[in-house]
């Protein structure tokens, strides 16, 4: 979780509890419950004698667990389950005891608790997304219509608004969240095979007692519980890498243009926040970076991981701690990212002053395209680029204004007129305001895991309602 100096500085966020998804108790509590449901299942099924499946399901509780023995038992035996196992065979007694863990291995109990935890961890996750959403909905709605340079390569393209570069972003994340909820099918799941994952120890009555343990954990099943498949862990990582390739999008956007050459979009800023220790007048913007920084931290572990997916045979105790510690970190990652886009979005100022000053700074020629489509109508597209190219050439070596050199060109009067009635009326054109209205009433009142189909996102929905 970083040094307690890094703790310090992140305790004034609200992580819901997704920051200690995967503490110890949280993880032993998982693993319990796991062995819980194995109990439950296989004494429902009579696979072992029902008195012992219940006195194994009463004493799966992590407050039950003797720490000091637990410790002692992992400096004994180096390993990472049987400790725990012992633990529960001790608390059972000797005559329920030798039903524990019984037909399964070690990385059944582990993976699915791992799973298991995951899964608990997306309701949190998908709290933040809906809280995301709806600051940028309404972000979308407010500015539907406040004109900014639309940038290209890092160059002026075309006139847009804010509203419609919000839009985009709400539809990157209705797109991640398409992603997580299909890879938690495959994700979220039970594997409980036992040795190599062919029920080799349970037999034909192991696809029942799977079923059955999936249905009490609420969980889907591997179709073959193989030790070996790792590639559904890796989509539901990369689901979320990409997803927080957004929130990266978002701060490293609104870190560039809160500086002063272009002031457009700022940080809320926090009262009594310091930005530097030796220039005063400094305020930086934290969120930004920290999401930055951990955004580049989850490629890492997402690349670790798809990395060592292949390893050979039945089951590597290498790719099992790669796992095993990077889904962990991968959760740590998330946190730190979410809970800084959330209060990013959520106090995001838009400074529209700004932003129509730096759109006038190309004096006219970021309406090049409108220029372009209107001389089309009567020398052809190609000509009319040559043309509108030329002037904007001119222009930028210092011979006369865009709309100068516009109005030079055969017709250019009348789209130079235009085009400062665009300026003038801070119109963008297109459907920039369109696109930031249908967004933002998407996600106005979303909800936790809910999600609007893409069918009702497709923009000709709105413009059918003749809105």
């Amino acid at each position: 979780m970083g040094t307690d100096f890094n703790n310090a500085l992140t305790s004034q966020y609200d992580y819901r509890g997704l920051r200690d998804a995967f503490a110890p108790a949280g993880m032993y509590q998982a693993f319990l419950d796991v062995e819980r449901a194995v109990s439950q299942a296989q004494g429902e099924l009579q696979m072992i004698p029902d008195a012992s499946a219940k006195v194994i399901v009463e004493h799966c509780r992590y407050e039950l667990l003797d720490m000091e023995r637990l410790d002692e038992g992992y400096r004994k035996t180096r390993h990472p389950l049987m400790p725990l196992i012992n633990e529960l065979v001790r608390l059972c007694g000797p005559e329920h005891g030798g039903f524990v863990h019984w037909g399964i291995t070690t990385q059944n109990v582990i993976q699915t608790g791992l799973m298991l935890l995951a899964k608990r961890a997306q309701v949190i996750i998908d709290g933040f997304l809906a809280d995301i959403l709806r600051h940028l909905g309404r972000h979308a709605r407010v500015h539907a219509n406040t004109i900014m340079a639309g940038r290209t390569h890092y160059r002026h393209a075309v006139p847009i608004t804010f509203g419609f570069k919000v839009a985009v972003w709400i539809d990157e994340f209705l797109q991640a969240l398409d992603r997580i909820k299909e890879a938690e099918a495959r994700a979220f799941t039970v594997m409980s095979g036992g040795a190599v994952g062919c029920f080799s120890a349970l037999g034909r009555h192991g696809p029942a007692f799977q079923s059955r343990v999936a249905a009490l954990l609420g969980m889907g099943e591997m179709t073959i519980p193989s030790r070996a498949i790792r590639t559904h862990m890796c989509e539901y990582v990369n689901a979320l890498t990409l997803m927080a390739s957004i929130c990266h999008k978002i701060a490293e956007e609104t870190y560039q243009t809160s500086s002063e050459e272009y002031g457009e979009l700022h940080e809320g800023r926090v009262e009594g926040s310091i930005g530097s220790s030796t220039m005063p007048q400094k305020i930086n913007p934290i969120l930004c970076y920290g999401i930055i920084a951990n955004s580049n931290k989850l490629y890492s572990s997402a690349g670790m991981l798809m990395a060592s997916a292949h390893r050979p045979f039945e089951s590597d105790g290498s790719a099992n701690q790669m796992f095993e510690d990077g889904l962990a970190e991968v959760m740590v990652a998330v946190s730190e990212i979410l809970v800084r886009t959330e209060l990013l979005v959520r106090n995001l100022y838009v400074d529209e002053e700004r932003m129509r000053i730096n759109l006038d700074l190309s004096r006219g020629a970021i309406f090049g395209e409108f220029a372009m489509m209107q001389l089309g109508g009567t020398v052809g597209k190609h000509k009319g680029h040559e043309l509108v190219h030329e002037a904007a050439i001119a222009a930028a070596g210092g011979e006369a204004p865009f709309l100068e050199e516009l109005a030079r060109l055969p017709g250019g009067a009348t789209i130079r007129a235009a085009i400062e009635a665009h300026l003038e009326a801070g119109s963008a054109g297109g459907l920039c305001a369109e696109y930031a209205l249908h967004f933002g009433a998407l996600v106005q009142d979303i909800a936790a895991g809910s999600r609007p189909t893409v069918e009702q996102r497709n923009i000709n929905a709105y413009l059918k309602a003749g809105r």
